[in-house]
Formats: structure tokens, sequence, C-alpha cells
């Protein structure tokens, strides 16, 4: 029998994420346990989550006709109010992609459609914890939600990281495990070392034999004084502080490692989340910063996104979030670079306005049919 990941075999087991997952918490390496839940308690894992699921889920929403430029007006009801549960997009979409970045896929369940045409105006997502995915031998995907089967019709399903011959989109938690168990195993250790006192604060020293009962006794009165705001004052004795440099017990060091090998899994640079990124790259501005996140970190989403909703619209539309707030610093020199364009020739009014997402020129009334003219 040829060799299979073990956690993915779904056409000879049914099982639920949580269940898959769950061969994952044998402890790592470091001795800890990973699944979602502990993950997030990485600050790294949640930073980079929320860093990505924010960003996209605030940017504005437009769904067009294919061939047009002009956005419709309303917008569909399944973007306006998506589910019950949560009825503000953004808040869905956070979910939504707090799911995909987690666990690898999104899942909702349709729960209303538009009697005219049948299309969704409602989703309410699901938990992956309680869905299980197989796929048949005749080929047919099945979903069972608490081990109930649902219609594949009624299901909106999202991969992030998907392999060819697999239903589902791989955990990115259970790729990382090792780095996220590190992460949490030097995390707790920091805490017992300073909260247990692994390591004195200090060393009293006399010249004296001193009985348990009188060793005792200075330790009381000691505490009882460092606790005051005045001086301490010692007769036959003397007082060593005992301190541990941070980069002799590697806290630093390691945390530092954890935070650059998250933000690789989830492709963030690793100075949006206060990391370092270890090289010699620098940003000349924000604007630059900007665009490279854009470029290198979100737009990959932004097209696995736009396609998933264009499931829910009617056939002849898409769907496009628009990373407009992120470029916003960038607008003049985009500008600059179109009247470049535009003066040499090579590119024309209509050429421009449909990169900005406008219709054509000659489609504008009033005084704003200037058509083939523009101020430089």
């Amino acid at each position: 029998m040829p060799w299979q990941w073990p956690w993915r075999r779904a056409e000879e087991r049914q099982q639920t994420l949580e269940q898959l997952l769950g061969e994952w918490r044998v402890p790592t390496y470091a001795g800890m346990s990973v699944n979602a839940d502990t993950a997030m308690r990485l600050s790294a894992v949640w930073a980079c989550v929320d860093l990505l699921a924010s960003t996209i889920s605030t940017m504005p929403v437009d769904v067009f006709r294919r061939g047009e430029r002009e956005p419709l007006d309303p917008l569909p009801p399944v973007l306006q109010r998506p589910s019950a549960l949560l009825p503000e997009f953004d808040e869905w979409l956070y979910a939504a992609l707090a799911s995909l970045l987690l666990r690898g896929n999104a899942y909702g369940v349709i729960t209303a459609r538009s009697a005219a045409t049948f299309l969704p105006t409602q989703v309410d997502l699901a938990n992956p914890d309680v869905v299980s995915v197989r796929q048949n031998t005749d080929g047919r995907v099945e979903y069972r939600i608490n081990g109930k089967e649902q219609d594949p019709a009624d299901i909106w399903h999202v991969r992030a990281y998907t392999q060819p011959g697999e239903v589902e989109g791989l955990s990115p938690i259970a790729y990382a495990k090792q780095a996220i168990g590190l992460g949490l195993a030097a995390e707790k250790y920091a805490a017992t070392w300073f909260a247990d006192g692994a390591v004195p604060s200090g060393v009293i020293e006399t010249d004296e034999q001193v009985t348990l009962e009188q060793a005792k006794t200075i330790h009381k009165l000691w505490e009882q004084r460092k606790g005051s705001a005045r001086p301490a004052v010692l007769s036959g004795g003397k007082y060593h502080a005992i301190t541990v440099a941070p980069e002799e017990s590697q806290f630093l060091d390691t945390t530092k490692a954890t935070v650059a090998t998250i933000a690789r899994f989830y492709g963030v640079p690793p100075e949006l989340i206060a990391g370092e990124a270890g090289n010699s790259l620098t940003y000349g501005n924000v604007e630059s910063r900007s665009v490279h996140f854009l470029v290198y970190s979100v737009n990959r989403w932004l097209v696995k996104l736009d396609r998933a909703l264009g499931r829910l619209v009617p056939s002849g539309q898409y769907v496009k979030l628009k990373p407009d707030g992120l470029l916003r610093s960038a607008t003049q020199q985009r500008y600059t670079a179109y009247a470049t364009a535009l003066k040499a020739g090579f590119m024309t009014v209509d050429e421009v306005r449909a990169l900005e997402n406008l219709p054509p020129m000659n489609s504008v009334g009033g005084n704003g049919s200037r058509v083939g003219s523009f101020a430089l």
C-alpha cells in the first residue's frame, strides 16, 4: 500500500477536524501539546492571525457585472447581512479567515435562499471542530456536522492550503506544531522561572555558622525590610544580589526565533508582529512596507476570497475586496505614474480609469464627459 498522509485518509476514515488534530496532540519535542486553542495562546500565532484577518475583513467589498466597471448598488443580501449569528460582514469575514488561518478550512451552511433566484442570502459559519469531510468511492464529497450528513449544495467550503487529491485544506497548526510547542514551552519555563523562584534573588552571607531557625529569622527580617522604602542595614553580613541575564537564560533568543518561524508559516513580515526580520531588508517609508505586505502576504488571500465569495452571487457577477486602505499613502505616487504614462502615450485615460475601477470616460455624464482628455 503506498504511503499516505496519516491524518488525511479521508476516504477511509470519517472524523472531525478536531479529532484529526487530536493525533497531533501528542506532546511536541518541547513537551507541549498543540491544537488550535493552545496555538492562539502563543502571541506570535495570535498576532499573525489577527493581523491578516483584521486587515482583510475591514476592506470595502464591491460586486461587479462582468465587462462593467461600475459596482452594483446595493450589494447582494448575503454580503450585507451574511449570517444571523454574525450579521456584520466584517465580523463574519474575520471569523472565516480565522478558521482558514488556524484550521486550513472555513465551512458555511447556507441557511436561507432567495425565493426568486434561489441564491444564498445567509451563510452561517460552522465550527471546523465539528465538521467531517470525506470523499466516497464514487467521487462524491460527503459533509457531516456533528455527525449529521449535510447536502453538499448547502455547504460553502473554502480551503486555505490545498494539495492534489485532498478534499480539505491542510492545517497550518499541525505543520507548525513543533515551533508553536517550543514557543509555549519557553513561555511556561520563563513564567515558572520567575514565579516559582527557580533562582533566588540574592544571598545573605555571614561569617558565623547559623542554624536553620536563625536562617529563617534572618530571611523573614530581610523580606520585611526589603518591602519597605527604607534602605537595608546588615550587621556582620553581606548581601549579594543574583541576576540572570536574559541572554544566558536564552528566553529572548528563543522568543525571537519562534516569532520569526511562525511569521514564515503565515507569510507575514516579522517586523509587523514586533519581530525581527533577521536580514538587511529595510523600508524607506510606511508606503513601501504596506505595498510589500499587500503583495506578499495579503494578495493571495484576496484572490482566494474573491473567488469564494463569488460563488454566493449570481453568475455573470464577481466580488472584489479592495485593498485601497493599504495603498492610500501610495495614491500620489500612483497618480504620478499615470500622468507619466499618459504623457508618453502608452496608456489611455480609459485604461487608467479601468485600473482605478472607474467606468470609461464616455459613460460619465455632465461635465465629466471629456473623452480622451486628461488634466496634468
